[in-house]
């Protein structure tokens, strides 16, 4: 992020939420993509993957985890299943076609 008072300065929803807690509460209410939880928690979309990391192990310490519906192929249908990255796949592995929808994500209790 850039430092305040700089053009492009971007903050969380709320003035005195933390950016993690602003995108905890987001997941809270249902699944959504990466391109979404950027626009509500206004950041960019590229670092709310590594915030959702950090989400994930702080999660793992209460009651709650990070869920992942994995992303899929729009051409042949192939999920990506066994995919540990929380960013978009550029291409499908099946069929090398890039219309591959994002995956969403959402905060479950145990």
């Amino acid at each position: 992020m850039k430092r305040p008072g700089a053009k492009g300065w971007l903050r969380p929803v709320e003035a005195h939420a933390t950016l993690r807690a602003a995108l905890r509460d987001a997941l809270r209410a249902g699944p959504l993509t990466a391109h979404e939880l950027s626009a509500r928690v206004r950041i960019p979309e590229k670092q709310v993957a590594e915030h959702l990391e950090h989400l994930g192990r702080s999660l793992r310490a209460g009651s709650e985890r990070l869920h992942v519906e994995p992303a899929r192929c729009l051409d042949c249908g192939f999920v990506f299943r066994k995919r540990d990255r929380l960013t978009r796949p550029s291409r499908c592995p099946v069929c090398r076609g890039e219309r591959v929808d994002a995956p969403r994500f959402a905060i479950l209790g145990r």
